[in-house]
C-alpha cells in the first residue's frame, strides 16, 4: 500500500505534467498570434517597403514563420 508521501509525490508529478502541457499549449497560441500579427503587418506594406526588407510579397508567410518560429 502506498504511503501518504508516495501518493502526494505522484499527485505533484501529475500536477507538474499538466502545468507543463498547459504552458506548452499557451506558448503555441502566443506564437501563432505573433505569426498572424507579423503576416498582417507585412501584408500592409507596399512593394517598395517589402523590397527594402528583402521580402517579396509571395515570401511574407515564410518571413513571418522564420521571425516567430526561427525556421
Amino acid at each position: 500500500m502506498a504511503t501518504y508521501s508516495e501518493k502526494r509525490a505522484v499527485e505533484t508529478g501529475l500536477a507538474i505534467e499538466i502545468s507543463a502541457a498547459a504552458h506548452h499549449v499557451m506558448q503555441a497560441v502566443y506564437d501563432y498570434l505573433a505569426y498572424r500579427a507579423t503576416v498582417r503587418e507585412l501584408s500592409e506594406l507596399d512593394r517598395a517597403a517589402l523590397a527594402d526588407l528583402g521580402i517579396h510579397r509571395s515570401g511574407i508567410r515564410a518571413a513571418a514563420r522564420k521571425a516567430v518560429y526561427g525556421e
